[in-house]
């Protein structure tokens, strides 16, 4: 099963072109069936966190709110202030702890099956290392919008603790 749904994205990531050059028909190479429940899981709810569902209107530069930005004037607001994060954590680096990691919304699989949507990850800097763990972490720290840096990422959460 892992062999067929890492060939399956790897045609869908080469254009729909199987390893031998010919084209893969449309149903061979993406499956319809609903991602697995391991796949699907959303941090759980805590009270007080931030909603995934905010951050995640986030986008490419566009003009909003008589600013261009890729922030709503909802989360401008936010840019700066202390916030509570219920996420999945993502390491970068092969260690036991981590003072630098990724955060997502929803349960990371893989590092290379990471959800698409950049808007529900932040990338974190704590104060203390943190363990590694696969259970849902809940961060206290300051957000920031990455407004115009040259990440990808749209967020950061400085002077991360775990609460």
């Amino acid at each position: 099963m892992q062999r067929r749904q890492f060939l399956s994205a790897f045609t869908v990531a080469a254009g729909g072109f199987a390893l031998a050059g010919t084209p893969v028909a449309a149903a061979r190479a993406m499956s319809l069936e609903p991602a697995p429940a391991h796949l699907r899981l959303a941090a759980p709810p805590a009270d007080g966190a931030l909603d995934w569902e905010l951050l995640a209107a986030a986008g490419p530069e566009r003009f909003r709110d008589g600013a261009i930005s890729r922030f709503p004037a909802t989360l401008r607001d936010l840019d700066g202030r202390p916030v509570l994060l219920s996420g999945y954590m993502m390491p970068i680096r092969q260690e036991a702890e981590h003072r630098e990691f990724l955060l997502g919304g929803l349960q990371f699989h893989c590092a290379g099956c990471m959800m698409g949507d950049l808007g529900r990850i932040v990338a974190v800097r704590s104060r203390k290392p943190v363990a590694l763990t696969g259970d849902p972490l809940q961060l206290r720290g300051t957000l920031r919008l990455l407004e115009g840096q040259a990440s990808a990422l749209y967020y950061r959460l400085d002077d991360a603790r775990p609460v």
